[in-house]
């Protein structure tokens, strides 16, 4: 930036060079020799994903506090969710890409997940269903997120259910049919961390 030392306060154009006024005094600078505002195809699917992954993750902003909260070193919760399903929930190439639900995550951790896991609709709520392997710590206890699908409000608890006791009703009012999209989640009986989230379908 170059300082006018003439008109101070003037303002207008002298061929390719801008002149403008700044806090009382007047400015040039020089145009640039053209504008190039096209994007590449890479720069567009960049953006894409970016638009996709915060509208994905925009209502999960106090759960991701708790359960990305291990991955967040040097950074916000947030962001560190953000990275990640960045790198990994997209399915499919620009311009079709989307978020792919069996790999976006909305807790992420080294405890184990188990290695089956249902869900189902009851007439008192939402009754979790999971495998007990035997390499994993009994006491660990369960975590839930659910969403009705295409909503902003997101649900969240911690239950008291161990990993030993194989079941879980969660008692919430989802006897109108709409479909879910539901999270399981482990946490370390020392509550020190956290699993993967499982994402679960509930039609």
């Amino acid at each position: 930036m170059a300082r006018c030392n003439v008109n101070d306060g003037s303002s207008g154009r002298l061929g390719n060079v801008i002149i403008y006024p700044m806090y009382g005094k007047s400015y040039m600078r020089s145009l640039p020799s053209q504008y190039n505002d096209k994007k590449s195809k890479k720069q567009l699917a960049q953006r894409q994903k970016m638009q996709l992954v915060n509208v994905f993750l925009g209502p999960f902003k106090d759960v991701l506090r708790i359960t990305f909260k291990s991955q967040a070193v040097g950074r916000a919760a947030h962001m560190a969710a953000k990275s990640y399903n960045m790198l990994n929930a997209i399915g499919s190439e620009y311009p079709e890409q989307y978020i792919d639900y069996t790999k976006a995550m909305v807790s992420l951790g080294s405890v184990p997940l188990p290695s089956e896991a249902s869900i189902v609709r009851t007439d008192e709520g939402v009754l979790f269903q999971w495998k007990h392997d035997e390499q994993e710590h009994p006491l660990d206890t369960l975590f839930v997120i659910a969403q009705v699908r295409g909503q902003n409000n997101v649900e969240y608890k911690q239950t008291e259910a161990e990993r030993r006791d194989e079941s879980y009703l969660w008692k919430m009012d989802c006897y109108s049919k709409e479909p879910y999209d539901i999270w399981l989640v482990f946490r370390d009986y020392k509550e020190r961390g956290f699993s993967n989230s499982r994402w679960l379908e509930l039609q």
